[in-house]
């Protein structure tokens, strides 16, 4: 399978807006610990894509995508701390990749992208958390996040079981741009 992997503008994720609802609708259907319980419709995906848009436009967080037949297929977010004291980090959110694209590289593709784009914009240190148990607290895991804690009963599920989140941590090295 072919993918590319894209920063979308603002105005380039609207046109993928109905297409980035269903990402989300269908993984908090499969159960994803994303800030949402069931029922989980368009009514309440809309509204979380129109804030992330106006973040993206206001340039507090990068949209990055994987697109395969300008199709979006996956999605992750890189909060860009605006802080004074704290512009050397950012956070990730909501790793989603469309159900009928798991497990063929595309969540490790995005967290590549990711990482490459945190250090060209001088971040050296990247925060996360997820499910405990779950497949991303196993691929963060093999990409070399480490584990900072666990939180119990920090958050419920979409179908209203409390869940423990783990915290992740990477410290990245510098950028330097490839010559040649």
């Amino acid at each position: 399978m072919s993918f590319t992997i894209e920063i979308l503008t603002a105005a380039e994720a609207r046109k993928h807006q109905h297409r980035l609802e269903e990402i989300l609708i269908g993984s908090v259907k499969d159960g994803a610990l994303i800030s949402f319980v069931l029922p989980f419709s368009r009514d309440q995906a809309r509204p979380y894509w129109a804030s992330t848009f106006r973040s993206v436009a206001d340039g507090e967080r990068l949209l990055i995508c994987a697109i395969a037949d300008g199709q979006v297929i996956g999605t992750v977010q890189l909060y860009l701390s605006p802080e004074p004291n704290a512009l050397h980090r950012a956070e990730v959110y909501k790793l989603l990749v469309h159900r009928e694209f798991q497990r063929r590289g595309v969540a490790s593709a995005l967290m590549e992208a990711l990482e490459l784009e945190a250090r060209r914009r001088s971040r050296s240190l990247l925060i996360l958390d997820t499910v405990q148990g779950g497949t991303s607290e196993r691929l963060y895991r093999r990409l070399g996040w480490d584990e900072i804690g666990v939180v119990p009963n920090h958050f419920v599920d979409p179908f209203g079981t409390p869940k423990a989140s783990v915290y992740f941590m990477k410290h990245l090295a510098p950028w330097e741009p490839v010559v040649g």
